[in-house]
């Protein structure tokens, strides 16, 4: 089998609910970069990447112009390989960034291909420890919600059958973060557990007053309080709180998760695959955190399909986030969420495809 074939796809897709917010974005639309790869045996290969500000472009220049040429002709089963040949294109303009988010997208149409050839979803492919995924939500927590229509809708979601909720953090003042919290941990079952995200903004200061003030509200996790490159701050918070910290939607290498969990800087691995240069990093990130008995969980916005299927097939992931429902049928073939919990794919491939018509009507160009 050879590759024929390598073909990019710019998007603008819009969000079905208004603006959502967090302590750094308002969100309005998603952007994906979406890959075809073309064998001569007659399997199309899907991957993307995706983003939720601008600037996408790039990363379709890089795959067009810098891993296309380097993809034509060769074998795509082997593609570890050919991942650690695209990996060495770039050392004047960068192996992380642009360069990483498009190898992600590569690899992940590399899987489909290899995944299609022997007939097997992902989860299937690897080999599962369970057959369906405990899913939370975080669709009910947004930053633009008055307080009183944060509680209806993180209450609703707990009516649908989520037991795990998680809200945002964040603003310029951390007691309206507080008070928050605190009418949405009176109005919910105590036995429902509750995340909160600062998405990077707090201080180590900031971090250490309020990470304690929540922690009377049986905080599951604190997720993502300080800038992610600041370790040795992240150590000293996680060694002073009792709450569990998570991170990892703004780490991007198995080598930085190496050194956060060393240093004892996280309790909850947030790995996120598009983050990563795909499944293969990934799983050794899984494999590095349950040497240390942590958790797993990943962050997840539009990718849900892709990391449920790891979840399945890794002991150390207990549930992946639900996000950005309104617009979960850009996906061939979406994932559900039933009576908390996503049901798992049984098609072959990787499963992370958009429809035909998402990709004509929203693509830039």
């Amino acid at each position: 089998m050879k590759i024929t074939n390598v073909e990019t796809y710019l998007l603008d897709v819009p969000l079905k609910q208004k603006a959502i917010t967090d302590s750094q974005t308002r969100l309005e639309s998603v952007e994906f970069v979406a890959v075809r790869i073309d064998t001569s045996e007659g399997i199309s290969g899907w991957g993307f990447n995706w983003n939720y500000t601008k600037g996408s472009r790039a990363v379709q220049a890089i795959i067009d112009d810098t891993y296309a040429p380097v993809l034509k002709g060769k074998d795509p089963l082997l593609h570890k390989a050919l991942m650690n040949e695209l990996h060495y294109t770039n050392h004047f303009i960068g192996q992380v960034g642009i360069t990483r988010v498009a190898a992600c997208a590569v690899n992940f149409a590399l899987w489909d291909i290899r995944l299609k050839s022997v007939g097997l979803p992902l989860w299937r492919y690897l080999g599962p420890v369970k057959d369906k995924v405990k899913a939370y939500n975080t669709d009910g927590g947004w930053l633009q919600t008055t307080t009183d229509e944060l509680v209806h809708d993180m209450t609703a979601l707990i009516d649908r059958g989520f037991d795990a909720v998680k809200m945002k953090l964040g603003l310029p003042d951390p007691r309206e973060d507080y008070e928050r919290v605190k009418q949405v941990r009176k109005a919910i079952p105590p036995e429902v557990k509750l995340m909160v995200d600062v998405n990077t903004v707090w201080d180590l200061k900031t971090a250490m007053v309020w990470g304690r003030r929540l922690e009377e509200f049986d905080i599951y996790w604190l997720e993502e309080p300080m800038n992610p490159f600041n370790k040795s701050d992240h150590a000293k918070l996680a060694h002073a709180l009792d709450v569990p910290i998570a991170v990892g939607e703004t780490i991007y290498t198995k080598y930085d998760f190496r050194e956060y969990i060393e240093a004892g800087a996280v309790d909850i691995v947030q790995a996120d695959a598009t983050k990563l240069s795909g499944i293969d990093e990934w799983l050794d990130v899984a494999a590095l955190a349950r040497c240390h008995d942590l958790e797993v969980i990943p962050h997840t916005n539009v990718q849900q399909k892709l990391h449920v299927q790891l979840a399945a097939a890794s002991s150390n992931v207990p549930m992946v986030e639900c996000c950005y429902e309104s617009i979960s049928d850009i996906w061939e073939d979406p994932i559900k969420v039933v009576n908390g919990y996503y049901t798992l794919p049984e098609e072959p491939g990787l499963g992370c495809k958009l429809t035909d018509y998402v990709l004509k009507k929203y693509r830039i160009g």
